[in-house]
């Protein structure tokens, strides 16, 4: 493969770059959050409570997606292959909802040592998602009969291999990877570690209306997640980014650390937001997370309109014609919706989101400056980043139609402004 300055950046220095950047400063924003947390070898290797914590919660993670029930196929990669996805995200939710209301009830001091052993906790999901991401990159090299083309190549650095991923859909345990560090340990962390700080904070100091429209927020968003999750399948996260370091330890470890920073954050500095103004934030942020749930619900409900005559807003759903071609040259068509609000923005799913971010980010209040914001602004920059791969991919996929598309809906994220 030829390369230029750019591509040579992005394949050779990159990877290398991320990896030692990222994986660092996840203990960095620990030290940040809590001034007296002193780093030391448990932050790297863990200890016997850190260990026992995440050894519960893969083991949790994968009973779930190995207990029978009723599954979801995900859309066909251009080579083929329907990957299959525990169609029990919502069960899962409320039960890990449960559990965790269980044990706070039999040790009611639990959440006040998880925060205490945040790092050596934090040390543990690097080793496990480490390894995680080094056996996919062995299993995918070791692979002799693959119709995937990308891993038939072998024009792409090792370490570039090892940062993106080689497999789209891998397996492990009999459970599709992506949906076991991505659905069930990801963002289930996410949700049990900001409940967790809340927890903390209050049996510290006492309740705080900042802090709890903050893990308001977090929690309903996080049930609209999986409430959705079969509709999470068919996003660039699942059917675009393969399986290994930039998905897979991003999942594991940067959305438990970072996602959570400004929960984290708030049990050492105590949000100092008027209770009106938590009120507001909690309205204006949950209209955001009902609003982000009712674009996807449009395009959910579209795809499967029982007839031409489905009404979006009381008028009937228009959509634009387009046509895309399958590895063996098969030409198929589909249609992309401009009714509702796709009709108001190309990704007001993403603004809605945005809105929801900033709304707990803000619990905390102005007094602590950047630091609560962290988590807002990293989602700015990933969703502008996402849109601009998804018209990339979009205008790869579809052409003329696409462009069509864009012209009906000339708008990305705000109408009239972008």
């Amino acid at each position: 493969m030829k390369q230029g300055l750019l591509d040579r950046v992005k394949y050779h220095v990159v990877p290398p770059v991320f990896l030692v950047l990222f994986t660092g400063v996840i203990q960095v924003l620990i030290r940040i959050g809590n001034p007296t947390y002193k780093l030391n070898l448990e932050s790297i290797i863990g200890n016997a409570f850190a260990w026992k914590f995440i050894l519960s919660v893969v083991i949790w993670a994968l009973g779930w997606l190995w207990i029978p029930g009723k599954t979801f196929n995900g859309p066909p990669t251009n080579f083929g292959y329907v990957p299959v996805y525990k169609a029990n995200g919502e069960l899962y939710y409320f039960a890990s909802l449960t559990a965790f209301g269980f044990t706070l009830y039999i040790n009611p001091e639990i959440c006040v040592t998880i925060y205490e052993n945040i790092g050596p906790i934090l040390g543990v999901l690097n080793i496990f998602a480490l390894t995680l991401c080094l056996y996919l990159l062995v299993k995918a090299k070791l692979k002799s009969n693959e119709e995937d083309p990308y891993l038939r190549s072998s024009e792409y650095p090792l370490g570039h291999e090892f940062y993106r991923g080689m497999e789209l859909h891998p397996r492990l345990l009999g459970v599709d990877v992506k949906q076991l560090t991505n659905c069930r340990i990801g963002l289930m962390l996410w949700q049990w570690l900001v409940l967790s700080h809340f927890f903390a904070a209050y049996h510290l100091h006492g309740f705080n209306e900042g802090h709890f429209a903050s893990t308001l927020l977090q929690t309903v968003y996080l049930y609209k997640f999986y409430h959705w999750e079969t509709g999470y399948f068919n996003t660039l996260d699942i059917t675009l980014d393969r399986a290994g370091y930039y998905l897979c330890w991003g999942c594991i470890v940067w959305v438990p650390s970072f996602y959570t920073f400004h929960s984290y954050y708030f049990v050492k500095n105590i949000p100092q937001v008027h209770p009106i103004t938590a009120v507001l934030l909690s309205i204006v942020g949950l209209a955001s997370i009902y609003f982000n749930y009712d674009v996807d619900r449009q395009k959910e409900l579209f795809k499967t309109r029982p007839s031409k005559d489905f009404k979006i807003w009381g008028k009937k759903a228009a959509s634009v014609k387009a046509s895309y071609k399958l590895k063996n040259g098969t030409m198929k068509e589909t249609e992309l919706l401009i009714s509702g609000w796709w009709g108001v923005a190309r990704k007001i799913n993403y603004t809605f989101e945005l809105g929801a971010a900033y709304c707990w980010c803000a619990g905390a209040g102005i007094q602590f400056g950047l630091w609560p914001f962290l988590y807002s602004f990293f989602l700015t920059i990933l969703l502008l980043h996402r849109i601009y791969r998804d018209e990339d991919k979009c205008t790869t996929k579809y052409g003329k139609g696409w462009n069509e598309y864009c012209k009906k809906v000339p708008y990305r994220l705000l109408p009239y402004i972008f």
